[in-house]
């Protein structure tokens, strides 16, 4: 167990500015997700397109 207190939820300080930097990380991208999963599709084939 680690020696220092707990300061957010049982994450000691070296934990909660693990947790802080990932989040600013990975969290952004997880807002592009949608956006460039529509852009993957392309044009929808509705049998006009030539």
């Amino acid at each position: 167990m680690p020696k220092d207190k707990a300061v957010f939820f049982v994450l000691n300080q070296t934990g909660v500015i693990v947790m802080i930097v990932l989040f600013f990380t990975t969290g952004p991208c997880l807002f592009w997700l949608p956006w460039v999963i529509d852009s993957m599709k392309g044009f929808p084939d509705d049998g006009q397109n030539g």
